[in-house]
């Protein structure tokens, strides 16, 4: 049951991040950022609260690499489709801006040589039988 609850916390964070771009793109909805941050706060602590003690986030820095690509192409096709249909970031998330950019490259490049090293530990723990 706790990880149900975890797993639906987590989907329900990534909508809430959600409703919090497009209430920026789109003030003029009808619903309060403040209703989105709720959302997400809410969301963030129900979740740290169901995890498993012990267990860790990702299974694998592969596993950790795939999520931070993915979260960024998800982020980048938001933005997209957000300005595509008319809206413009009220805070200056935009696809031209510089941090959001750094910031994701250097999740990217830090996953990315915390998989290698993991892939190096693997075949150097693979060949220690042999190397006498």
């Amino acid at each position: 049951m706790k990880k149900r609850v975890n797993f639906i916390s987590e989907v329900l964070v990534v909508f809430f991040f959600t409703l919090l771009v497009v209430i920026d793109f789109f003030p003029d909805i009808g619903l309060n950022m403040s209703f989105g941050a709720i959302g997400v706060v809410t969301f963030i602590l129900l979740g740290v609260i169901t995890h498993q003690k012990g267990e860790p986030v990702f299974k694998s820095s592969k596993q950790e690499l795939i999520f931070t690509v993915f979260s960024g192409i998800y982020l980048f096709s938001l933005l997209i489709i957000l300005s595509l249909l008319g809206g413009v970031s009220q805070v200056g998330i935009k696809l031209t801006n510089p941090i959001i950019w750094g910031l994701y490259l250097l999740g990217i490049i830090g996953t990315y040589i915390k998989y290698k090293r993991e892939l190096k530990q693997t075949i150097n723990d693979g060949r220690e039988p042999f190397s006498n």
